[in-house]
């Protein structure tokens, strides 16, 4: 009888340990679990403080000392990071003509976008696009792109370049691809300009104009001929060009106009308007579709070179 007493003390001082120890232990386990979450947090909340105030350097450098510039210039810096951070690679998309409307929103660059999302699908990577949409609405936006493509796009590439480069610093192994048509590729090859020793940015610039500049690097691609035709308009070919705008050429040489300043806008207007008027100058073989052999194939090839896997 002793014996079963004294089992019976033992088993439950056993229990009752074995009750404490338990109680401890979901004390403890959520308080742990607490203190994670908090520190995760506190983590998270320290990087997004990090990146404002790095955003806020790199305004101060690039944009001047216009407070409503700087904060316009952080909020859009802060936007990109947090659409790109989760990505292997980002593709910057520029238009053409004046920049208004997305790459996208024109056949043929939509279709080199299309071919270039399936080869990264199928090399694995994970990445978005950005548009980059350069002129908004207004005359004094036109007049200041018109300035930019004169001399260089000093303002638009510099900012663009920055914002690049801050995303490559602060996002571990980002890889940036360029891309631009026309104009917008003659504004790629700028901003690779001054990305030429960041080893992570590339280009890929389709049909410069002859009256801009080409600019690459060791990372770029420059395409020039669709394969099918030379583009007179990359080539500087002036006597195609009158060729095929000899209509529209009479037209305009046939406005009636009173004044020298009414000249120059009735003319600006018929060229610069539209192009569902049907004034837009035409540019024989500055039409890059993926399917044209100078541009799919040279840009897969392109591609595998230097984001294959080894």
């Amino acid at each position: 009888m002793k014996i079963s007493r004294s089992l019976f003390s033992l088993f439950r001082g056993g229990l009752a340990v074995f009750l404490v120890a338990c109680l401890f232990g979901l004390g403890i386990y959520p308080g742990n679990a607490h203190g994670r979450d908090m520190s995760s947090s506190t983590r998270n909340l320290e990087l997004v403080k990090d990146i404002e105030q790095q955003a806020w350097q790199v305004a101060a450098e690039v944009v001047g000392t216009s407070r409503e510039a700087q904060e316009q210039f952080v909020a859009e810096l802060v936007d990109l990071y947090h659409k790109v951070k989760d990505n292997d690679l980002a593709i910057f998309c520029i238009p053409g003509g004046w920049g208004k409307k997305p790459l996208a929103a024109n056949v043929e660059g939509r279709s080199w976008l299309v071919g270039i999302e399936a080869e990264l699908n199928r090399l694995g990577y994970k990445y978005c696009e950005v548009d980059d949409v350069r002129t908004g609405n207004g005359l004094m936006e036109y007049l200041f792109e018109f300035k930019e493509q004169l001399t260089h796009y000093p303002s638009k590439a510099k900012e663009l370049a920055a914002k690049i480069d801050f995303l490559t610093n602060n996002i571990s192994d980002l890889k940036v691809i360029v891309t631009g048509q026309s104009n917008g590729a003659a504004f790629a090859g700028e901003v690779i300009r001054r990305l030429e020793d960041n080893p992570e940015v590339y280009s890929i610039q389709v049909g410069v104009p002859f009256w801009h500049r080409v600019f690459e690097t060791s990372r770029s691609l420059v395409i020039d001929n669709n394969g099918v035709g030379a583009d007179a308009l990359a080539e500087r070919d002036i006597l195609t060009l009158l060729k095929a705008n000899l209509l529209k050429i009479f037209v305009l040489n046939h406005v009636p106009s009173f004044t020298p300043i009414g000249w120059v806008i009735s003319r600006a207007i018929l060229v610069f308007g539209p192009y569902n008027f049907g004034f837009g100058l035409q540019a024989p073989g500055h039409e890059y579709m993926w399917e044209y052999p100078g541009v799919g194939p040279v840009i897969k090839s392109f591609l595998v070179q230097n984001f294959g896997v080894d």
